[in-house]
């Protein structure tokens, strides 16, 4: 693994799970699910939705994967990517399910997912199985991606995951795949626990003054405190000043 890959463990949870290579007798390396985002700051909705697609796709790990430029998000003000990383660690710390990579942090420029997934490719081998995670929103934004084509090539598996309020239905699924064909046939749709928190939300409430507590690990609130982010208006609604 490269020494620049992060990994958070821990004892607790640790649990021996066959997947559906192994229970077939089929030899296949270890299944990963790639789950990127700002994370500015990450919150209880990605953990409870890296968990549910954890257990429903029988992954070996979930894998957050910070931005250091999202190309969605140009022009907006976002948290350094020190503070954004050190945030994920601590917000993961007791789960050995999941672990950080540095990969898009390492990388200059816009954080495309096709550049993503190769260099994971590179590092963790043929064998692996790497499961692309997005929230519903995201999935049918796909299409207008850099290289979509090649981020659903180059992925084993797209588990799709729905928001508070937002339900595929058939027509959209099929939109979807006239768009960006190949796509349906790697989907799988999550129905995963429906936790309405934003990182807008918890910025704009520390700059309240407002508690963050249940809607961030504590670890995370702590850090905020610490570090003083997101006090200002500006910084809290992701503007440049």
């Amino acid at each position: 693994m490269n020494q620049n890959t992060r990994v958070r463990t821990s004892t607790r949870g640790r649990r021996s799970r066959a997947t559906p290579e192994q229970q077939t007798g089929v030899h296949a390396g270890p299944r990963y699910g790639i789950l990127g985002g700002t994370f500015d700051p990450p919150h209880l909705g990605h953990l409870a939705l890296a968990q549910e697609v954890y257990v429903r796709m029988a992954l070996d790990r979930v894998w957050f994967v910070p931005t250091r430029e999202p190309p969605h998000k140009a022009g907006k003000l976002i948290s350094a990517a020190a503070d954004r990383l050190a945030m994920v660690e601590r917000a993961i710390a007791a789960d050995a399910r999941f672990a950080v990579s540095t990969v898009e942090l390492e990388r200059p420029g816009p954080s495309y997912t096709i550049d993503t997934l190769g260099e994971l490719r590179a590092r963790w081998g043929a064998d692996t199985r790497m499961v692309l995670i997005l929230g519903w929103d995201m999935l049918e934004y796909l299409p207008q991606w850099h290289n979509a084509a090649g981020v659903v090539d180059r992925s084993d598996g797209i588990a799709a995951v729905h928001r508070p309020g937002v339900v595929a239905d058939e027509s959209d699924l099929t939109r979807l795949d006239e768009q960006r064909p190949g796509v349906r046939e790697k989907l799988t749709l999550i129905q995963a626990p429906q936790l309405a928190i934003s990182g807008t939300e918890i910025r704009a409430r520390v700059a309240q003054m407002m508690p963050v507590r249940y809607l961030t690990p504590d670890a995370v609130a702590a850090y905020i405190e610490t570090r003083g982010l997101y006090q200002s208006a500006d910084q809290s609604k992701g503007k440049k000043r």
